[in-house]
């Protein structure tokens, strides 16, 4: 019955290919309307604190720093603010869902707003705008951010991500040719203009369970199941509590430890450090038909990236030693970035028992040197990723608490060696 499915789905896809072959590339259908003449288009981004940062201007004026998300479907602007003063008109409230699935946030829908991608041609397009920023992102991550570009605006398109030349690029399908070499293939289910693959995880050793993923590149982490969308999938014996990312409803809280072996087709990952997260949503049932977890940047940078979005395809090529271990907090801090340069850095929540706790680091100290360096002169990523660095590093700060200066120092720690942290809860400063 499935084969039958998929050969009508293939028929229509053909069907409609043959169709839009024929129609202008620079046309009205959406996703078609970025490319130029030729049928191209090359968008430029950066990756801060795991992220694809875009360019993206509205109505022409300022250019805006936006997540690129496979997993988002629409287009979020964060900032009210920034959209009434661009003179955008909104036409209605809606609640939307929050990244926990749980949480409900209200925007506002604006129609035909002119929107430029870095690279592509001006465009209309809805966007949803927040109707309070509560989200603390450039806190978060160190860095301006003030929306999201979701799967909506690009649809109908084959992407090619090149994590190495740092640009995406949009092929008219009809002008698209398979890779012939080197890449891996897959059968995606794109839903609601989000792409959906089959793998296999196996958490503790037990038979390999089958699961539905969403390919998320705004998820700023390798990889997370969601426990409760199915009774076989549990927590690993050893696992570090604490938040696991950032999302529209602000951090996202679960487990992180290690499942034992996850395959892709193909491409195996052992030991690899996986996120776990309960969903809150009431129907919970409902959302485990679409997806048991998901595949995020982090895992997706070790690869070519190819979506064909019209014959739901996703075509992978790796790049040398992809099944790499992941690097991951090894301190058990949490750190924000405040002020106008984004450079004083204040320690939110301290994980009970970890190298840093042991150490007496506190929520509310403030970071004035990492080593000898001094924090201002660092980013947040900077002294994030060298809370990441093997087992064994010493790491030296000095901190401000009130009007003391302390001077402290520990070693890094891989948590999951550690029997007892399921029982270890996070301290959250307000």
């Amino acid at each position: 019955m499935k084969s039958v499915v998929h050969c009508i789905r293939r028929a229509i896809l053909t069907y409609f290919l043959s169709v839009i072959m024929y129609s202008s590339l620079s046309g009205q259908i959406i996703g078609l309307d970025l490319l130029n003449k030729s049928g191209f288009a090359e968008v430029p981004f950066k990756i801060e604190q795991g992220f694809i940062i875009v360019e993206v201007w509205l109505n022409g004026i300022i250019p805006l720093k936006m997540i690129f998300d496979t997993g988002a479907e629409n287009t979020i602007l964060f900032d009210k603010e920034i959209a009434q003063i661009l003179g955008i008109q909104f036409e209605r409230q809606i609640p939307i869902i929050g990244s926990d699935l749980d949480s409900i946030l209200i925007a506002n829908i604006a129609r035909n707003v002119m929107t430029r991608l870095a690279g592509c041609n001006t465009v209309t397009r809805d966007i949803i705008v927040l109707q309070d920023n509560t989200l603390l992102l450039k806190e978060k991550l160190g860095t301006e951010i003030n929306g999201i570009i979701g799967g909506s605006y690009f649809s109908n398109l084959v992407m090619e991500i090149n994590y190495r030349k740092n640009k995406i690029r949009f092929t008219h399908p009809s002008k698209f040719k398979p890779p012939k070499k080197g890449y891996y293939i897959y059968n995606l289910d794109v839903v609601s203009n989000k792409p959906y693959v089959k793998g296999k995880i196996s958490i503790s050793g037990e038979q390999k369970k089958r699961i539905n993923l969403l390919v998320d590149t705004g998820a700023s982490l390798p990889f997370l199941i969601h426990t409760n969308t199915d009774s076989t999938l549990h927590l690993p014996e050893r696992v570090m509590v604490g938040n696991v990312g950032f999302g529209l409803s602000g951090a996202i809280y679960g487990y992180r430890g290690k499942s034992k072996v996850f395959e892709l087709g193909d491409l195996n990952f052992n030991e690899i450090v996986t996120s776990f997260q309960d969903l809150l949503f009431e129907q919970v049932e409902e959302i485990s038909l679409i997806r048991n977890g998901i595949i995020g940047n982090t895992l997706l940078s070790r690869f070519n990236v190819m979506i064909d979005y019209t014959r739901e395809i996703l075509y992978l090529k790796p790049q040398r030693k992809y099944n790499k271990d992941f690097s991951f907090d090894k301190s058990g801090i949490t750190i924000f970035a405040v002020g106008p340069q984004l450079n004083q850095y204040y320690v939110v929540a301290v994980i009970q028992g970890s190298p840093a706790d042991l150490a007496g680091v506190r929520p509310g100290d403030l970071i004035i040197k990492v080593g000898r360096k001094k924090s201002k002169r660092l980013t947040l990523q900077r002294i994030t990723e060298k809370f990441t660095k093997k087992e064994g590093k010493r790491i030296k700060l000095t901190l401000k608490r009130g009007e003391d200066e302390i001077v402290t120092s520990f070693y890094l720690k891989e948590w999951f060696n550690v029997s007892d942290l399921q029982s270890k809860s996070t301290n959250y400063s307000n």
